[in-house]
């Protein structure tokens, strides 16, 4: 066998590490690419001939095909492709106004009672995940806007249903960590950004190359990594094991209350966290010339440092089966909105 030279053996793990780059997002959003593969693959097994029909027609005219997702040979894998449209454009230029339509702040930390979407409270400026789902539903849903308009709606309501059904998507829970203002009472719009700055040990490691484990990671990518199947196979599988009342449910409600079932499901499960401890602090720097973030533990000036959780994998386990379950429920749900769209246009 003939022996690959050390430089070209470089390149290639050059190569390799730059498109992984380009398939990571900076920041934690939801489900990762493998999350919205599936929640679409889902999708499409349940929408109508019509729907399918409409959407082949649109791909056609799509003129930001950043992922290059007309090259797919089949419509499902154009459809699973289009899923991660909105994540991909997010920090372009025209598109970074849209980077908080993937979320709502419903604040889990106020009383019982008020523990529900407020629109006035937690939309005010209409900036947010349900408001950009109706708006979006609007333009696809109206045949006298322009092909371009309407396949570029398709891709943001692709993949906004899938975000909905990750349960972080829906809730801010205070920051409680180590010099914050939320600390003593302040009230922040952020809050804790969705578990991006609840950091956490998450199976004995603390840091990734593009900084600290978080718990908003761990739920778009971490509980995947006990998941062995492909997207593909992962799609099949759990679509097989919906029943036809099943898939009936699912399909009631609107997008208000699947947002309030994932906030319950963030109270319920996901901020279900072990106990802190006291001594574990870390912080994130920026890279010197880059967008990656370094983990640290130390050295931490001018950085706002986070206590750290440690999650096992008895956390894991608990939640994998709650994955599972809202990537079905946001694939029926994607296909029962897409359906309702195009099955009533002439």
């Amino acid at each position: 066998m003939k022996k690959t030279s050390r430089p070209i053996q470089f390149l290639r793990l050059s190569i390799c590490f730059v498109l992984l780059l380009t398939l990571v997002p900076f920041e934690a959003s939801a489900w990762g690419r493998k999350g919205h593969h599936v929640v679409a693959r889902i999708a499409f097994n349940h929408l109508s001939a019509k729907s399918k029909a409409a959407i082949t027609k649109l791909l056609q005219a799509d003129q930001n095909d950043k992922e290059q997702c007309a090259q797919q040979s089949s419509l499902v894998d154009k459809f699973a492709c289009i899923s991660t449209w909105a994540d991909a454009v997010r920090r372009d230029p025209g598109f970074t106004q849209t980077a908080s339509n993937h979320f709502v702040n419903i604040p889990v930390f106020v009383p019982a009672a008020q523990r529900h979407y407020d629109a006035n409270r937690d939309c005010a400026s209409k900036d947010c995940i349900i408001a950009a789902i109706e708006s979006n539903r609007a333009i696809l849903a109206d045949g006298s806007k322009p092909a371009a308009a309407r396949v570029q709606a398709l891709k943001f309501l692709v993949h906004f249903l899938g975000d909905l059904h990750q349960p972080l998507h829906n809730v801010m829970d205070k920051d409680l960590d180590a010099a914050n203002p939320e600390n003593q009472g302040r009230f922040q719009d952020k809050g804790d950004r969705g578990g991006n700055l609840k950091l956490v040990n998450w199976l004995g490691e603390t840091s990734s190359l593009f900084g600290c484990w978080n718990l908003h990671a761990v739920w778009d990518d971490g509980l995947f990594d006990g998941i062995k199947e492909n997207d593909t196979a992962l799609a099949q599988s759990l679509d097989a094991k919906l029943t036809t009342s099943q898939i009936a449910k699912l399909s009631k409600g609107d997008v208000v209350a699947w947002s309030e079932e994932g906030l319950k499901l963030a109270i319920s499960k996901v901020y279900k966290l072990p106990k802190r401890n006291p001594n574990d602090k870390a912080c994130e720097v920026r890279k010197p010339d880059s967008q990656f973030r370094e983990c640290r533990s130390q050295d931490c000036q001018d950085s706002e440092i986070h206590y750290r959780y440690t999650l096992d994998t008895k956390y894991r386990d608990k939640n994998v089966p709650v994955v599972k379950s809202q990537l079905s429920s946001g694939g029926i749900r994607l296909a029962h909105f897409l359906n309702t769209i195009f099955d009533a246009m002439p």
